[in-house]
């Protein structure tokens, strides 16, 4: 019982003893603290606070900022692939300092290591003369909001082949610093369109050019700003007894035939003659008196060379517009060696097919003016040879009347089908 008041003692002692700290410490504190030491602490502990405010905005806004340039990196990134897999590169012209700005595709494309500085020059030496000023027209769409495509080739800098890119460029408004735009290789495209233009102008059978073909030839001819200074024909050929061929061997011995045909047709054409097969039977031969026309007649001697042999000499090479003489003697020589060809017989196999030709020639501008009365004339000229004995080849009579006597001659084959036939009706 004593022990335990004593300990109650000792505390209540300590007790006051620290009250007593406390109050000294307090009258210390009132003693020696002003009033502006005080505001002074207060201010600084707002501006700590503001402090913290500020570090902290300013982090959180680092942070996003590097948040959104790794969603931009990762976005470039994924629009580089998705353009290469495309084989579509994306560019950016700085046009005041003549600057380049790739994506990795148009170096691969160009040859260039990825990353290189770039300049307008790098680009330009790459591609075909002359589509370097195609490039730098291109400044005056800077600061507009207009869009133009160009079409220019470059030279593969791998296998050297000739390329053909599709350049689009876009100007921004507001901006006459900048030009952007893309590029992608469509060398592969047109290729394809060609393969395509180039099969819808062949006959699928014989491989010959088809009546589309002849109506290009016709038109390109005609629409010639010098078509008057020409001079060229046309033949209209027809196999005499194809008919039967087919009728007692079979169609496909009559199409071996048309093939074998068209094969010995070419044989007799120069390079500059094309032989077209416009249906069934029937084929029109174009024979053009132009620059690769040899001149028929024989050269003077030569003054430079005084031997006997100096007539020998490369042959002259006459202009558009040769006379009507020149052409006559080129038709009726590739007439006569078509005729001897196509007489010849035929072998398949235990088969032997004799045919012959009927060739009606007519001639610009001596018998027509037009397309589409030349290859009509040329038809009519056909059936005069038939009407003939066959075959052999006619010139085109205008005293005789053609239209009137093919119904008869042919009525399977009018002379309207034969304009049908070739798409000129």
């Amino acid at each position: 019982m004593k022990l335990l008041a004593y300990n109650l003692g000792s505390v209540i002692d300590e007790a006051g003893s620290l009250s007593a700290w406390v109050a000294s410490w307090t009258e210390v504190f009132s003693l020696h603290v002003s009033l502006p030491l005080f505001w002074l602490v207060l201010a600084l502990l707002v501006l700590a606070s503001l402090l913290l405010a500020v570090v902290s905005l300013v982090w959180k806004r680092s942070y996003r900022r590097a948040k959104i340039h790794r969603e931009l990196a990762r976005a470039n990134q994924r629009m580089s692939l998705a353009t290469s897999v495309a084989g579509i590169g994306v560019w950016e012209w700085d046009v005041s300092r003549d600057s380049l700005q790739w994506s990795p595709y148009l170096y691969d494309l160009y040859g260039i290591r990825v990353g290189s500085r770039l300049e307008l020059n790098d680009w330009i030496m790459r591609l075909k003369t002359g589509d370097g000023e195609k490039i730098l027209r291109l400044k005056q769409l800077a600061g507009k909001n207009k869009q133009q495509t160009l079409i220019i080739d470059m030279i593969d800098p791998i296998d050297g082949q000739p390329r053909v890119l599709e350049l689009v460029v876009q100007g921004l408004v507001n901006d006459g610093s900048r030009l952007i735009g893309t590029q992608r290789d469509i060398s592969d495209v047109i290729e394809r369109q060609r393969k395509m233009e180039q099969a819808a102008l062949l006959d699928k059978l014989t491989g010959l050019p088809n009546t589309r073909a002849l109506n290009r030839v016709l038109k390109a001819a005609f629409a010639a700003p010098d078509v008057e200074n020409k001079v060229f024909g046309l033949m209209f050929i027809d196999l005499d007894g194809f008919k039967q061929v087919n009728d007692m061997l079979g169609h496909d011995v009559g199409d071996a035939l048309l093939l074998h045909a068209s094969k010995r047709m070419r044989g007799c054409l120069r390079v500059e003659d094309e032989v077209f097969r416009i249906g069934g039977d029937e084929f029109v031969v174009w024979v053009p008196l132009g620059e690769y026309a040899v001149k028929i007649h024989k050269p003077d001697k030569d003054p430079l060379f005084e031997d006997e042999d100096s007539e020998r000499r490369e042959p002259m090479i006459l202009p558009w517009g040769d006379n009507d003489e020149e052409l006559t003697y080129r038709m009726e020589t590739i007439a006569e060696k078509l005729l001897h060809t196509l007489t010849e017989p035929f072998n398949f196999g235990e088969n032997q097919c004799r045919v012959s030709a009927s060739i009606g020639i007519a001639r610009y501008p001596f018998h027509a003016s037009d397309a589409q009365k030349l290859l009509k004339l040329a038809d009519s000229a056909m059936y005069q040879a038939k009407r003939k004995g066959k075959r052999q080849f006619a010139h085109y009579d205008p005293t005789v009347d053609q239209m009137g006597e093919q119904s008869q001659t042919h009525p399977s084959m009018p002379p309207s089908d034969a304009k049908r036939a070739v798409g000129l009706e």
